[in-house]
């Protein structure tokens, strides 16, 4: 049977497999990283980020649709750039942590979208749970590139 899926489900679908990349490519990040307390902090950023991957799923569950996953070719070529990028770099760091507060911002468009779809409010208290610990990543972040050497 064929269900066409409100707009919420697309957004929030579409909000689910950006937390799911960017908790991929944080991790991802922390073997590009030399410094260790950074690469910490970005492990610590991708922790906080997957708390909201299941509760994202349950929501779009309870909608009746299925949870989106990302697409691993994308996922895969990305962070092979990401790699190539570092490995003929003399320092990559200010590079890698500008393309993460790029794809926070991203996410936040994504989580505005879903609450503009939220008629009901059925996921207001989540997507603002998940807007804050997205503003406190792109704070960590930014001390971190103010932080990393050009």
């Amino acid at each position: 049977m064929f269900r066409l899926l409100s707009d919420l489900e697309v957004a929030l679908n579409e909000l689910l497999v950006a937390c799911r990349e960017s908790v991929d490519h944080f991790r991802d990040a922390t073997r590009i990283i030399a410094a260790e307390k950074m690469a910490k902090d970005l492990k610590h950023i991708a922790d906080a980020r997957e708390y909201f991957i299941p509760k994202l799923e349950n929501k779009i569950r309870e909608m009746g649709d299925l949870p989106a996953m990302p697409d691993p070719d994308k996922e895969d070529g990305e962070m092979l750039i990401h790699h190539i990028g570092a490995a003929v770099s003399d320092d990559y760091t200010a590079t890698l942590l500008q393309q993460r507060i790029e794809a926070e911002k991203n996410i936040l468009e994504l989580i505005e979208q879903a609450k503009s779809n939220d008629d009901d409010k059925t996921c207001g208290a989540l997507l603002d749970e998940l807007t804050v610990q997205v503003k406190n990543a792109i704070e960590k972040l930014s001390v971190l590139a103010a932080q990393s050497p050009l």
